[in-house]
């Protein structure tokens, strides 16, 4: 890494970025870069890194690196920027057997001092593993600590193995959210020291032209009859289990019941007529992803069911991304979506985050969480620059129980109020889709009358 370490002649550094590299720098090497999805954090934080290990290489100080991610596709998506700064650090994940022993051989001679250029990468879960944090604790605090989408690690366990004496540290996030965590997200920005110490929001990227603005059309639909009595009943045992919980800190009961009743929304049948029905809008165009819910039934999984509509009823050239691809195999397969020979992509949760795709044009929401996180990670990924595209469409499938007034109307209070629940919690990331689009007030008429339905 010491001899290669470079910024690209060729890299052009946006003022903003320059701001934010400046920022972490004056915050003396601690702190948080929150930046929207699409504006380059990764690059950015890769030139603070670079910057800062020139500094000390010119005053011949050691100092390792080491950087956390949360995913392997993201992992190996690091590995190729990486290597455009001459930096090549040592791959830790999957099989410790692989990655164990050239860890160990390489913490023990940079304590020595006869390594001063430490370089690693590893996944979250490898992370977590003992043996990783014991190589780390050899380190002695002479490095960087780097980890992109931190709010992975806000959790009491990730917080309590955070390196307590790295010397400098960096933080990336699109989504920090700090209104939605808890005390560990309290305590994992206050292990950066400088909490966030520079932010460019998703609007300010958009009115800058730095993203790609976009169009919002959110999608109702009713379940099935077989679907409401599934879900209602499953919704007065909810019910009664919440007085329960009052009373008992035991509820494993209630979020069991609680993911059955959101596994019926996130694959509910009538998405999939609702696609049908659109097919003059998707039959022939290119660029599209479908986020799809992981819900198994006898004839297979939901995400295999989007995949025969598209491909048999619409005549689609279709793919699914996941996770069990290799290397080569993703990259053929983005680069054969980016080339229009694959015209749509479907996927589960693999394309949260991380994974760069300029080409998305259209991105349809079959299936969504309520975690925000979740939702502006996926509209992030879909408005990222690309030649020719000059607009995004993001459609977004939400799932209401009933729209018939005379079956809300007979439902109980204790009903009506989980319901309610569900539909504020969907009404959440309707207004942070909506609130940005270029046709927000088209978007807010869709679902007045949906709203007025469960709140008179």
């Amino acid at each position: 890494m010491a001899n290669s370490l470079r910024i690209p002649d060729t890299l052009v550094i946006r003022d903003y970025q320059k701001d934010a590299i400046r920022a972490w720098l004056n915050a003396k090497g601690r702190g948080i870069l929150e930046m929207a999805t699409g504006t380059g954090k990764t690059i950015t934080s890769i030139c603070a890194i670079v910057t800062l290990l020139q500094q000390l290489r010119a005053a011949d100080h050691a100092c390792g690196l080491v950087i956390v991610l949360p995913y392997k596709v993201l992992l190996e998506q690091w590995q190729d920027n990486l290597a455009e700064f001459g930096i090549h650090p040592l791959p830790c994940y999957e099989s410790k057997a692989v990655w164990l022993p050239k860890l160990q051989s390489q913490t023990d001679l940079f304590e020595r001092g006869s390594y001063k250029n430490l370089s690693v990468i590893t996944t979250t879960a490898t992370f977590h593993s003992d043996e990783f944090q014991s190589e780390l604790e050899k380190m002695k605090g002479q490095f960087i600590f780097c980890a992109d989408e931190v709010h992975h690690l806000a959790t009491e366990q990730g917080v309590s193995l955070l390196p307590a004496d790295a010397l400098f540290r960096i933080g990336l996030s699109a989504t920090l959210m700090t209104k939605y965590e808890n005390k560990s997200m309290d305590d994992l920005i206050a292990y950066f020291e400088n909490g966030v110490v520079y932010s460019f929001s998703l609007e300010k990227a958009i009115g800058e032209g730095f993203l790609t603005p976009y169009k919002y059309y959110p999608i109702f639909v009713e379940l099935t009859d077989d679907e409401k009595e599934e879900y209602f009943i499953l919704s007065k045992k909810i019910a009664k289990a919440y007085l329960i919980c009052e009373n008992d800190d035991n509820t494993e009961i209630l979020q069991a019941l609680l993911m059955k009743r959101a596994r019926i929304i996130s694959s509910a049948e009538n998405k999939l007529e609702m696609l049908r029905t659109m097919g003059d809008i998707i039959r022939g165009s290119k660029y599209n992803l479908f986020y799809c819910g992981d819900r198994r039934e006898a004839e297979g999984r939901y995400i295999e069911k989007v995949n025969r509509l598209l491909s048999f009823n619409l005549d689609m050239k279709t793919h699914t991304f996941t996770s069990e691809e290799n290397r080569i195999e993703r990259r053929d397969i983005l680069n054969s979506f980016s080339n229009g020979d694959i015209e749509a992509l479907t996927a589960i949760r693999c394309l949260d985050e991380g994974v760069d795709i300029p080409a998305l044009r259209r991105a349809f929401i079959l299936s969504s969480g309520t975690n925000p996180k979740e939702f502006i990670q996926r509209r992030g990924r879909i408005l990222r620059r690309s030649p020719g595209k000059d607009l995004a469409e993001i459609y977004d499938f939400f799932v209401v129980p009933t729209m018939q007034s005379r079956e809300i109307n007979r439902l109980d209070i204790e009903q009506l109020n989980s319901e309610r629940r569900i539909i504020n919690r969907e009404f959440d990331r309707f207004k942070e889709f909506a609130n940005l689009a270029a046709n927000k007030q088209d978007a807010y008429s869709k679902i007045i009358d949906i709203w007025e339905l469960y709140n008179r």
